[in-house]
């Protein structure tokens, strides 16, 4: 009788919960995957597809100059970024792979990665305070919720 009743005390049934990743770094892992990859994606098309011909094509499709003069600046941000973006998103996928296998050092690569994915846009752009506060919010979190999994994390 007792052999048919299945229990946790047995090595099966315990490196089987032992080997399961947390529902919380699967989750966090998987959606930093679908964040780097949309930035991955975006910044290959961006690099690979706009250009001088197709700016310009673009600027006769809008109403007036003050909407041009807007755009003008966000292309600029992008020509001087889109580069940048796609090299370190595809650091933090890496990073975030070194996570989801338990690694320590993905953690500390991860926060690197994002203060620089945060400091990107003042390459372009005087750096202003307010903008970093609220560009910084979500990566907080994120690094906050992967800081809940380093008990998991071996060196």
């Amino acid at each position: 009788m007792s052999e048919s009743i299945s229990n946790f005390d047995n090595q099966e049934n315990s490196n089987l919960m032992y080997d399961e990743k947390p529902i919380l770094l699967k989750v966090l892992c998987i959606l930093s995957w679908i964040g780097s990859g949309i930035q991955i994606f975006s910044s290959t098309i961006y690099s690979l597809f706009i250009n001088e011909t197709v700016k310009q094509e673009f600027f006769a499709l809008l109403p007036n100059k003050e909407v041009v003069d807007m755009y003008e600046k966000l292309f600029v941000l992008l020509d001087s970024t889109s580069i940048w973006y796609l090299i370190l998103y595809l650091i933090n996928f890496a990073v975030v792979h070194m996570m989801w296998n338990f690694k320590l050092n993905g953690f500390y690569g991860y926060i690197f990665t994002q203060i620089l994915i945060l400091l990107v846009p003042f390459i372009v752009n005087p750096l202003s305070i307010s903008q970093l506060a609220v560009s910084s919010i979500f990566p907080i979190i994120f690094i906050f919720l992967y800081g809940l999994n380093l008990k998991y994390f071996k060196n």
